[in-house]
C-alpha cells in the first residue's frame, strides 16, 4: 500500500508542477507597458543608398536598417534629425529614441526634456544611457517616443510618461547588448 500511496504522491506532484509551467507559459504578457505595440519588419541590415523602407510606424520601431559601418550612432542629444535607417539600429541595441517637434514644443520643455537625459541629470533618479534625443520637424506631436516595437506619442511634455517609457522598453529588444552604454552627451555641435 505505501509503495502506491508513494506513487499517488509523486504523480500529483509531478501534476501541480505542470499545472503551475503552463500556467506560466500562457500567462499574458504585462499588460502594463505603455505604448503601442506594432509587428515586427526585422532587423535586417541595408547599405546606403539602397531604396528607402517604408516603416509600419512613425517613429519606426523595427525594419531594416543600416549596418555597423554606418549606425548605430553614439547616445546623446542631437540637433538634427536622424533617419531611421540610422537610429533602428540603435533601437535594436536596446534604446531609446525620443524626438520632439520644434514648433510644438516650447523652448523650455526642449530644455527640460535634454536636461533629463543629459549628466547632471536634471532627475536625480533617472540616469538613463542608451537614449536619443533628436528634433522631428515633421511630427504632428510635441514628444515621439520609439524602441523596438513599442511607439508613445504625447501631445506635452510628461516628465513622468517619457521616464515610464524609458523603464518600461529600454534594453527590450533583439539584441541589447550590441551596444556600448556610455551615457548620452550632447552631440548637437558634431551632428
Amino acid at each position: 500500500m505505501s509503495k502506491i500511496f508513494g506513487i499517488t504522491i509523486g504523480a500529483m506532484i509531478v501534476g501541480f508542477g505542470a499545472i503551475i509551467v503552463i500556467s506560466q507559459v500562457t500567462k499574458p504578457k504585462d499588460s502594463t507597458l505603455i505604448g503601442t505595440l506594432y509587428p515586427d519588419q526585422g532587423g535586417s541590415h541595408i547599405s546606403q543608398g539602397q531604396a528607402r523602407v517604408t516603416y509600419n510606424s512613425d517613429l519606426a520601431s523595427s525594419g531594416p536598417h543600416f549596418s555597423s559601418s554606418v549606425a548605430p550612432t553614439g547616445w546623446g542629444v542631437y540637433s538634427v534629425e536622424l533617419s531611421p535607417e540610422i537610429y533602428l539600429h540603435n533601437e535594436e541595441h536596446g534604446g531609446v529614441i525620443i524626438a520632439y517637434s520644434p514648433k510644438l514644443l516650447s523652448s523650455d520643455n526642449i530644455a527640460k526634456l535634454k536636461a533629463l537625459v543629459l549628466a547632471p541629470n536634471s532627475n536625480p533618479n533617472f540616469t538613463p544611457r542608451k537614449v536619443i534625443v533628436m528634433p522631428k520637424a515633421s511630427t504632428t506631436y510635441a514628444v515621439q517616443l520609439a524602441s523596438w516595437r513599442y511607439t508613445l506619442n504625447l501631445d506635452s511634455y510628461n516628465e513622468a510618461t517619457i521616464i515610464k517609457f524609458f523603464n518600461d522598453h529600454a534594453g527590450k529588444s533583439p539584441e541589447p547588448l550590441g551596444a556600448p552604454v556610455d551615457p548620452p552627451i550632447d552631440r548637437s555641435s558634431n551632428a
